[in-house]
């Protein structure tokens, strides 16, 4: 990236400044060239070469991804290890501002901060401390402060992710357009998949659908732990969306009823189309 002067008057010297982002080269020697083009008719276009070297700061030990049921305490822990000769403290942490999954799990999540070796090895611990809702995934980041004026901040990557304890795949079933010839039927078919994540005791007591229209066979795949369920829908020929809902019952504590939208669009096609 680089600010420049874009006029420089005759007799006189313009800047370049150009800025190098370290986060985003291998640690080691670099060099790059930048292409500087002027209005001189004898020198149109002139290399600038820059060369420097990255040194890495800072290992993490590991990536700072959560994952488990609602009702579980979720824990994790990574060291900081310093790669530098001189000391360089973790002072504090803050979450990343204007962010709303950052806002989010600093709301869901305790840091703790220990030093393991003073200026050298820090030990970052997360733990959930309110109740968590199942079907969720958070991205945000972790700003770990330091006293190093050249890496004032060490940003980490923080994942969680919340599984429910019964899945339905896809949440909802997109039809698309079904095309039907003109005075005539047509059905269309679409496959759910109902899956217990933790538990081998699901059964599903039945689907309802909220339309005469649509009909919905079901076979247990993996006993008490996987159902595949194909649902039909015959569209009435006429025009327009179509739209639908049906109700999985199961005999599952917390999902005892998932509902599931069916949507698309009916297009009426001549016998010469």
């Amino acid at each position: 990236m680089a600010d420049y002067e874009k006029v420089i008057l005759p007799g006189q010297e313009g800047t370049i400044g150009i800025k190098i982002y370290g986060h985003k080269i291998h640690p080691g020697h670099f060099r790059k060239s930048f292409t500087i083009t002027t209005n001189d008719p004898t020198n149109r276009k002139m290399i600038v070469h820059v060369d420097g070297d990255v040194t890495k700061v800072f290992d993490v030990t590991r990536d700072l991804y959560l994952s488990g049921f609602a009702d579980e305490t979720l824990r994790l822990e990574t060291d900081v290890i310093s790669h530098l000769d001189t000391p360089i403290r973790i002072t504090g942490y803050h979450w990343a501002e204007g962010n709303r999954d950052s806002e989010t799990l600093a709301d869901k999540l305790s840091v703790t901060i220990e030093e393991i070796e003073a200026g050298r090895q820090y030990r970052v611990r997360l733990a959930t401390k309110v109740d968590l809702e199942a079907g969720h995934h958070y991205v945000g980041d972790l700003y770990l402060e330091t006293d190093f004026p050249k890496l004032k901040e060490k940003k980490l990557s923080v994942r969680m992710t919340i599984t429910p304890d019964v899945e339905v795949h896809p949440k909802n079933v997109i039809m698309r357009e079904m095309q039907v010839r003109e005075g005539t039927s047509k059905s269309f078919d679409r496959v759910i998949t109902v899956i217990a994540a933790r538990a081998d005791s699901l059964k599903i007591r039945d689907i309802i659908a909220d339309r005469d229209d649509i009909s919905v066979s079901i076979k247990e795949v993996q006993p008490g732990k996987s159902f595949r369920c194909t649902v039909r829908v015959r569209p009435p020929s006429e025009p327009g969306k179509y739209v639908g809902n049906l109700r999985i019952l199961t005999n599952y504590p917390g999902y005892e009823e998932i509902p599931v939208k069916i949507m698309g669009s009916v297009r009426i096609t001549s016998s010469g189309d």
